[in-house]
């Protein structure tokens, strides 16, 4: 099991040692497919089921180094995906929702998530465009990108809130970065689209 958390703090991803510890121990293996695990030291997106993709370690670095998640925080993440950042997440805060659009890529994710025993993660099935939360969130992270601004994301983060997620319809995407108000542009990436 390589050690991402030391990986990604060397070369300047992370910059909380908490951080860099729940890296450590989450093995990025328990989250391929079996014929893929084998992948899983390369620093790169690996394809994973029904034309989904895991984000490169790196990637889940900078959205949890920019989100900052701490152990009072109520995280939304949209985009299960293989459950990988889900597991990360849940174990820097207090808990996590994650929505997730495909049916069956939930079914699998939530296999991946049980390894973990984690009792503080909600899964959600939906598109997030038509789903209502009651509750405002610490934090939100969106692993897929939406192709117009999701100005209704405001409603569901608290005001001093932190949100980050790709926006574009076509690769590269700005990624965008919002704390306690203020926008940021931080960098460009890709990722799958957001079903309207």
């Amino acid at each position: 099991m390589k050690e991402w958390g030391k990986v990604l703090s060397k070369e300047g991803f992370l910059h909380n040692p908490t951080h860099s510890d729940t890296f450590n121990a989450v093995d990025r293996r328990d989250f391929l497919p079996e014929d893929l695990k084998k992948y899983s030291d390369a620093d790169e997106p690996i394809p994973i089921l029904y034309n989904q993709t895991q984000s490169a370690p790196h990637m889940n670095a900078i959205f949890v180094n920019y989100g900052e998640p701490d152990e009072n925080d109520d995280v939304l993440e949209i985009g299960t995906g293989s459950g990988y950042l889900t597991v990360i997440l849940s174990f820097l805060s207090k808990r996590v929702v994650s929505v997730e659009y495909l049916r069956e890529m939930l079914a699998w994710s939530s296999k991946n998530i049980a390894k973990y025993e984690r009792k503080n993660i909600d899964l959600v099935s939906g598109n997030i465009n038509n789903l209502c939360f009651k509750r405002r969130f610490d934090l939100i992270i969106s692993s897929a990108s939406f192709r117009n601004e999701p100005t209704f994301l405001n409603r569901l983060l608290k005001p001093e809130g932190t949100m980050v997620y790709p926006l574009g319809k076509f690769p590269p995407q700005k990624l965008i970065g919002i704390k306690g108000g203020k926008r940021q542009e931080l960098g460009w990436v890709a990722f799958v689209n957001i079903s309207d």
